[in-house]
């Protein structure tokens, strides 16, 4: 069998790729949140590498970004349906979702870009969801019995960053509550992400 020449090895290819790439985040304690999809890691070490919630500067965004949580909240009677905007700051880019749910029906929900195009000229708009999911499987979240107002999931973390990068960034949250009881049901989604600081220089 023919060997491979110098420097085009599997072991090369993991060298380079490990000296170009640096980790996301060096190998540290436990409860720490792992997630090997998070985007930059390395061909190799997968199991190695953590993603912090709120690293001040994660690799790519060391230019005048910081972390931010952009949360909508509803308080819905059962088997109703609301329209939620946020307006981010500049240049948010979306790292990972998360929900809760304080009624055992819990809710569904679907997610626009508004401001995103799917091709030039097209009308504004562009769906990330393409209907109404529950948000059991949009977010990761579960209900507890025992715990109503703890409800919720750890962060469902996007596998690359969705950018809300046009001007007047915003995102359309359309909740319906699916629950049945008597009480209203408390709703809150939360976006994590990187966005520019508001006095970073143009």
């Amino acid at each position: 069998m023919a060997q491979n020449p110098i420097g085009f090895s599997q072991d090369a290819a993991a060298a380079r790729s490990a000296s170009f790439h640096q980790p996301m985040n060096p190998s540290c304690g436990t409860k720490v949140l792992f997630h090997t999809l998070a985007r930059l890691l390395t061909l190799h070490g997968y199991q190695d590498q953590v993603y912090h919630l709120a690293q001040k500067h994660p690799p790519g965004f060391e230019d005048g970004y910081c972390p931010v949580w952009e949360v909508a909240t509803a308080l819905l009677p059962a088997r109703t349906t609301t329209q939620l905007r946020i307006n981010f700051q500049r240049e948010f880019h979306l790292f990972a979702l998360t929900a809760s749910s304080s009624a055992a029906g819990g809710f569904r929900a679907q997610l626009y870009d508004m401001k995103k195009q799917y091709c030039p000229g097209a009308k504004p708009g562009v769906r990330l969801t393409a209907r109404g999911v529950n948000f059991s499987n949009l977010f990761g979240a579960a209900f507890n019995p025992a715990a109503p107002p703890s409800n919720g999931g750890a962060a469902w973390f996007l596998r690359e960053p969705h950018p809300f990068t046009e001007k007047n960034a915003q995102a359309l949250v359309v909740v319906q509550n699916q629950d049945t009881g008597g009480a209203s049901n408390q709703i809150q989604v939360a976006l994590y992400g990187q966005v520019r600081r508001f006095n970073y220089p143009d």
